[in-house]
């Protein structure tokens, strides 16, 4: 009985291998508790394989894969040189992926270019049932309700899932429009097509800036790489879309910081100084605070105010809304953002759907649009706005990361050549907050949330240039930069380290290390068809 399976094993290595890495890729947007139990089952498949000493010797001959590596071993060098030695144990564990994946795809057997297809479908089918929860969560099916379309990522950063749906959509448009090797019935070109429409329209629902401008960047990239085929009628519409997308893109920012910009006259000689009520108004004309163009320091009587809304509302004046902020400031931006005034006559031109907003938390009527672009640039800029005007950067996603990065600075220079080791980053971020007392209470006192960033931090200026060559290098060296699966990720990965620690979670190190490895050491259309062990 254990030699016919034994001979089952051997006999089905390389089926059994891409069934492992097909489970992978369905845990991956679902369960950390999958994810982790799928990778350890992938690498125990992997050690138990009887041609181990064959793996080996491809380990040690591939170049590519041993610089890949070296970003792993980086990590164990700071080791040596770090005084908090448990929190380096936990980096060292969150970074495993980086050795893993590597480690388990390069010395595998190649993937054939269908093979390469069916678990980029299943993975892209997987996702797609995410996105249907999501879906429900909007929609109040579950009978939770959603006040941040944020929230319908899950467990899962809101980014990171961005970025698994900017990789999955044009993984899809690869099929679709560029490999020649992998022809499909109109059937399933038509359901390639309505799910990439589909997760496009998911990723603007899901709200997130960083997926965005990835998803732009790889439009535009996709139709110039399209523009170099030898097609004629794909190089014309090649140049014809990038350049619809980009003027377009353009013009709607333009238009978007204009409409932003516009702002009330204040007349300071002639403006009225008391309510209806006879009441004196508050006006602040040094803050250059707005709603949608309307002052929000002016016209302010708090009298009115707390005594209306009191009336009005179950959520008293002088606590807090349903985001933990401050009521009153969130309806003084409100009314603000409706051009009213800020007294009794104000608060009562409010609807109950008004009123629902504020105690939501909500500050701007705009933002009751949960489907559209334009609220979520105008909220970027307002935390740009407010921060230059001295305000608070507490909780705010952009300007945070600017306090952020400014710690960030001062670390660099007290640590520029070695930087502190693998696992002092946390420390010295948060010895550098209190040396600057900073405006961020303790909560939001985080680290650089830009990966390059936080390897100069913990490297030096050493380990980050080793990083860019251990990162960049097995790319050349595979002949990948011609290859628009491997591109596509490589870009949406790069852009993610701008803005986020993209490593620094298991999340984050998993996909980071999945996906390069898996483009960088399959096949591809590029080179000859796949062999096996």
């Amino acid at each position: 009985m254990f030699k016919k399976l034994y001979n089952l094993y051997i006999n089905n290595y390389h089926f059994l291998y891409v069934v492992f890495l097909s489970i992978f890729v369905v845990s991956m947007p679902h369960s950390r508790g999958l994810l982790s139990s799928s990778q350890i089952a992938l690498a125990a498949f992997w050690l138990l394989d009887v041609n181990f000493i064959s793996k080996f010797k491809k380990v040690i001959k591939n170049k590519a894969l041993l610089i890949l590596l070296s970003i792993f071993f980086l990590h164990i060098l700071g080791f040596f040189y770090t005084n908090n030695f448990s929190y380096a144990l936990k980096d060292l564990r969150v970074k495993l992926p980086l050795l893993l994946f590597p480690l388990v795809i390069a010395s595998s057997s190649k993937l054939s270019i269908k093979e390469i297809k069916i678990i980029i479908t299943i993975f892209s089918i997987s996702v797609f049932f995410k996105t249907l929860y999501g879906l429900a969560l909007i929609t109040g099916i579950t009978g939770k309700e959603v006040s941040d379309f944020q929230e319908i990522s899950g467990k899962m950063s809101h980014i990171r899932y961005s970025l698994l749906l900017n990789i999955i959509i044009f993984s899809n448009v690869y099929y679709l429009l560029i490999s020649k090797s992998t022809a499909e019935k109109k059937t399933y070109k038509l359901l390639r097509w309505l799910l990439a429409i589909w997760l496009t329209t998911f990723l603007f629902i899901l709200h997130s800036v960083t997926g965005w401008i990835v998803f732009f960047i790889l439009i535009i990239f996709t139709c110039f790489y399209l523009s170099l085929k030898p097609n004629i009628k794909y190089r014309k519409l090649g140049v014809i879309f990038s350049l619809i997308i980009s003027i377009s893109i353009i013009l709607y920012l333009t238009f978007s910081i204009k409409r932003y910009y516009r702002t009330d006259i204040v007349d300071k000689d002639n403006i009225i100084m008391k309510t209806k009520s006879g009441n004196k108004y508050s006006h602040n004309f040094k803050s250059n605070q707005r709603e949608n163009g309307h002052f929000v320091n002016l016209y302010i009587c708090h009298k009115e105010l707390s005594k209306t809304w009191n009336i009005v509302s179950k959520i008293k004046y002088n606590k807090k809304d349903k985001k933990n902020q401050n009521i009153k400031y969130t309806l003084i931006r409100y009314l603000s953002s409706k051009n009213l005034k800020k007294d009794k006559e104000g608060v009562l031109q409010l609807s109950k759907k008004d009123i629902s907003n504020i105690e939501n938390g909500l500050t701007n009527y705009i933002f009751e649009n949960k489907f559209a672009i334009y609220p979520k640039i105008y909220e970027v800029l307002w935390q740009i706005d407010s921060y230059l005007d001295g305000g608070n950067p507490q909780n705010h996603s952009v300007t945070q990361r600017f306090e952020f990065l400014k710690i960030a600075k001062k670390i660099v220079k007290e640590n520029f050549w070695f930087g502190v080791g693998t696992g002092d980053v946390g420390d010295v971020f948060t010895e550098e907050y209190k040396k600057v007392n900073s405006k961020l209470q303790t909560p939001y006192r985080l680290r650089a949330h830009n990966q390059y960033v936080t390897f100069f931090i913990t490297f030096g200026l050493i380990g980050f240039l080793w990083f860019l060559f251990a990162y960049i290098y097995p790319a050349i060296i595979e002949r990948k930069f011609s290859d628009y699966l491997f591109i596509i990720t490589f870009i949406t990965l790069s852009l993610s380290m701008l803005n986020e620690d993209t490593t620094e979670t298991q999340m984050g190190a998993t996909i980071f290390a999945f996906f390069l490895s898996f483009f960088l050491f399959s096949n591809s259309e590029n080179k000859k068809k796949a062999t096996k062990n």
